[in-house]
């Protein structure tokens, strides 16, 4: 029985993670695994993915981050993997936000990131986008920043 579902959280999290991984998720049959899908669906995404409040590819960049910073590393390759295919996030502001992972959660933790997108990348087949060279000389160019611009 879906009927229990919020209508609101299910579309998101079915918009987010599609069909197959929520079909996969709700069709375990065990009790406590359905009071536990029930409350992810009605509170997590009811309550936060469906609000319409941020949209969804700023929802799936905070996410990110929030997931690198937790180290929930197998969380955070499925959604960006849904950042990619289904969110709408563009690859620039993926790597953006990836450098400032690395910059606040560590160097390691963002080398596990990149690597992470890198992955998902190569199974899905997604190419670079030529946005990503554009302005790879300037990520670290500071040399020329004044002392009193700091």
């Amino acid at each position: 029985m879906t009927q229990d579902f919020d209508p609101a959280g299910a579309a998101s999290r079915r918009a987010v993670l599609g069909d197959a991984h929520v079909d996969k998720l709700q069709g375990q049959g065990s009790p406590m695994d359905r009071a536990w899908n029930m409350y992810v669906t009605n509170v997590s995404w009811a309550g936060t993915w469906a609000r319409q409040v941020i949209d969804r590819p700023t929802l799936s960049l905070v996410t990110l981050g929030m997931l690198a910073g937790a180290g929930q590393m197998e969380e955070f390759e499925r959604h960006v993997r849904n950042a990619l295919l289904r969110t709408g996030v563009s690859q620039l502001h993926l790597r953006e936000v990836l450098l400032h992972i690395g910059h606040y959660c560590g160097i390691p933790t963002g080398a596990a990131c990149f690597a992470i997108v890198r992955k998902v990348m190569r199974e899905e087949s997604i190419a670079p986008d030529a946005a990503l060279l554009e302005d790879v000389g300037s990520v670290y160019r500071t040399a020329g920043a004044a002392a009193s611009s700091f």
